[in-house]
């Protein structure tokens, strides 16, 4: 038996079934299809699992403390069942906690009382880690995991650490050929810090200094810069230090006085800049 309809058929009986599918009976086997296919796909299925950072990377200076604000929703909370904060560079375990029971045993010791989440914060969904007294150590990939029995979630949140460097300190001299020389040094810095030279008139003289830097063991930086006295205007010097990231910066002003040809006082002003203030005044004799 043939069918000559333009869709599918069945027979029975000696009789043949033609069958129609409009073009809305199509549309909604169509989506009625898709719609299976997004449920069975990752993140489209009901209760899925968000995890939102406030910020997508951070900067923090040493000796202070690292916030990673971090909060998830599930539409089942109460089927998420542990989350761990952990450091990519090392793969130390920095938090681990299930949800009702902190599990340190296998923290790193690096960590240890000073990493802290929140009391019941899993509870309310606040999964953000503080981490006191920050060293340069610190800095890296923190990941954050969130664990469920059907899926898990990871976030990723880059920690840079910048060190402010000590208040600069300026050491004068003359040399045989009679040249004043100024040199500005500090400490306690990274990463590399940028130094300028700027003298009484507001002009620039950093182009005139030779500035080094020296590293140490534990990675902080010691900054020198040079500058001779026998080009521009001689009067007051100020040399800053500045970290741009973080838009603060530390400065030494040194006053020189000439009466004629001899060197009569040298008036040295040091002075820590964060918003421009002269903390300190020391006098030297130079004769």
């Amino acid at each position: 038996k043939n069918c000559h309809c333009s869709a599918s058929c069945t027979f029975s009986q000696g009789t043949v079934y033609c069958h129609r599918f409009g073009r809305m009976s199509r549309l909604f086997v169509s989506l009625a299809h898709l719609i299976i296919i997004l449920a069975a796909a990752p993140g489209f299925t009901v209760g899925d699992l968000e995890v939102k950072c406030e910020d997508s990377q951070l900067t923090v200076k040493v000796g202070g403390d690292l916030l990673i604000r971090c909060h998830y929703h599930f539409e089942d909370e109460s089927s998420v069942t542990s989350f761990n904060w952990v450091k990519m560079e090392t793969m130390g375990i920095i938090y681990n906690s299930t949800m009702n029971n902190s599990s340190l045993g296998q923290q790193d010791p690096s960590y240890r009382d000073r990493a802290e989440v929140w009391n019941h914060g899993m509870l309310k969904g606040n999964l953000s880690l503080r981490l006191k007294n920050v060293t340069l150590s610190d800095s890296g990939t923190y990941m954050l995991s969130v664990i469920s029995p059907s899926q898990s979630y990871e976030m990723m949140i880059p920690v840079g650490v910048r060190a402010i460097g000590e208040q600069p300190i300026i050491h004068f001299y003359v040399t045989d050929e009679g040249v004043p020389i100024l040199v500005c040094e500090s400490s306690g810095w990274f990463p590399e810090p940028a130094v300028t030279w700027e003298n009484g008139l507001g002009l620039q003289m950093t182009k005139y200094a030779q500035t080094e830097r020296i590293n140490s063991t534990d990675g902080i930086i010691h900054m020198k810069s040079t500058i001779s006295l026998d080009h521009g205007h001689i009067g007051n010097y100020t040399c800053t230090m500045m970290d741009h990231n973080l838009n603060e910066a530390v400065s030494f002003v040194f006053v020189i006085l000439i009466a004629g040809s001899l060197w009569n006082i040298v008036i040295g002003a040091a002075g820590t800049i964060v918003f421009s203030v002269i903390l300190a005044i020391s006098v030297y004799w130079s004769w």
